[in-house]
């Protein structure tokens, strides 16, 4: 067979020769044969990767149903939105890990400790998801200086400055990475008195670096941002004594203290908690960091046939951070025994382990003739990589037998058969052959659209 297709091959060959504009009298092109025979390869490798795909979503589908149109395999952006939710179902507060209430032991004790212990802070924490709970809040007689001046005697009169005393005001909680109104949160129906309705507010894909309020005593153009904004705050970690709780244990806490100021002329200036400033003991918070485990991706490389066959396992990484157009990625697990690289790197090779007659070793999934519990292994790539949709671009690339030298892409395409899903580091590897809809029991509804990880939680949490 392999003889009569070369034929037909030389025969368009020659022809091409008679009709071409070559330098030299050979009848004989070999360049052309070439191209036909590398566009003849290329052919049948498009064809075996697009079988390879067909077979794989044929698989997957009859082992899990039909994919529903709003699946997008955790990679979708609805999942990177900052928010603030009220302690109420349906703006999706977290109840399952909120905090203790502040009890009123704890409330007096952290209150006095702000109030001994000076010092304000540049910045927060780098947290992007967390708890806010409102502590305590007194911004009745707090001390001020007013630098007087009257205009008698005359011509030039005379200057002097003055305590007073007064009540001031602090509301419009702001929360961000930097210190200006605009660029950061407002954490409305959460006052600085009594806490507002439910005393605690869980926010979402925020920062807790910078932390400010809006003073209605003074709205001096002098203010940072020009109408009453200040960024006067201390963050820091307290030990509670065991005495403040009713289980008799310690606590180690961070709270936030926010000191009131204020800034206003009558025949001179006035400025609000000038002798207080260092203490941020106005208004308390408590923060308790909720972050997120580290983005997890999972994926399987097309070799899939039946549902046993579907552990995901094929290759597991983290993506730990995000800096500097670096983003640093930790390798877990291996289950393929084909060449597969992430963003260009040879996952097999990173643990240490080459191939041999083209296939690899896999590597920590329980597999009984081949390696496990090799430790995690980092390692860097270029670019920044911190939203399930930027994790998405990470290129996963696997070569099956047959698919050339440039392998095959893994994707995860809304509402269709996905060969990777983004999870966190709170599910496990699935053990060779175990198959993900075994493991996973609410697996097949959330393939079909029934279930919505914002909404419902984690399916890969619940059996």
């Amino acid at each position: 067979m392999k003889k009569y297709l070369m034929g037909g091959i030389a025969a368009i060959a020659l022809c091409a020769a008679f009709t071409s504009c070559s330098k030299n009298n050979d009848i004989y092109d070999q360049n052309a044969v070439q191209q036909m025979e590398e566009q003849k390869k290329q052919e049948i490798i498009n064809k075996n990767i697009e079988t390879a795909k067909a077979n794989y979503a044929a698989a997957f589908e009859k082992s899990f149903g039909k994919v529903g149109s709003n699946v997008d395999w955790g990679f979708g952006s609805k999942a990177a939105t900052r928010t603030i939710h009220k302690k109420d179902p349906q703006q999706g507060f977290d109840y399952e890990n909120e905090p203790a209430a502040i009890t009123e032991k704890e409330a007096e004790y952290v209150t006095k400790w702000f109030q001994e212990n000076p010092g304000l802070s540049e910045q927060g924490r780098n947290w992007k998801n967390f708890y806010v709970q409102f502590v305590s809040g007194d911004q009745t007689n707090k001390k001020g200086i007013w630098h007087r001046h009257d205009i008698n005697p005359q011509p030039n009169g005379r200057d002097w400055d003055e305590e007073f005393t007064d009540n001031g005001g602090m509301d419009k909680l702001h929360i961000g990475a930097v210190r200006h109104q605009n660029d950061t949160e407002h954490v409305n129906d959460f006052n600085a008195k009594t806490g507002g309705p439910w005393d605690i507010v869980y926010i979402t894909n925020g920062s807790a670096l910078q932390w400010g309020y809006h003073s209605s005593w003074g709205t001096d153009a002098s203010a940072p941002d020009g109408d009453g904004y200040y960024w006067y705050f201390k963050m820091a970690d307290i030990e509670v004594p065991g005495t403040c709780f009713a289980d008799g244990k310690p606590r180690v806490g961070t709270y936030v203290g926010l000191s009131l100021y204020g800034e206003k002329y009558d025949n001179g200036q006035k400025i609000l908690g000038y002798q207080r400033l260092q203490y941020a003991e106005d208004w308390i918070l408590k923060v308790t960091n909720a972050d997120k485990p580290n983005y997890r991706v999972i994926a399987e490389d097309l070799n899939a046939e039946q549902a046993s066959d579907f552990d995901f396992n094929d290759v597991v990484f983290d993506v730990v951070k995000a800096e500097n157009n670096k983003t640093t990625l930790r390798l877990i697990a291996c289950g393929g025994i084909y060449k597969l690289t992430v963003a260009g790197v040879e996952v097999h090779e990173k643990f240490g382990q080459q191939a041999t007659d083209g296939k690899y070793p896999m590597i920590n999934t329980g597999a009984k003739a081949d390696i496990n519990g090799l430790d995690p292994v980092e390692f860097e790539i270029d670019g920044t990589y911190d939203t399930p949709e930027k994790i998405n671009n990470i290129e996963i690339r696997v070569w099956k037998p047959g698919t050339g030298d440039d392998g095959i892409v893994l994707t995860a395409e809304q509402g269709k058969a996905a060969c990777k899903i983004l999870v966190d580091d709170s599910f496990e590897v699935i053990q060779e052959r175990q198959g993900i809809g075994d493991e996973q029991g609410l697996f097949s509804s959330y393939v079909q659209g029934g279930w919505d990880p914002v909404i419902s939680g984690k399916w890969w949490l619940k059996k």
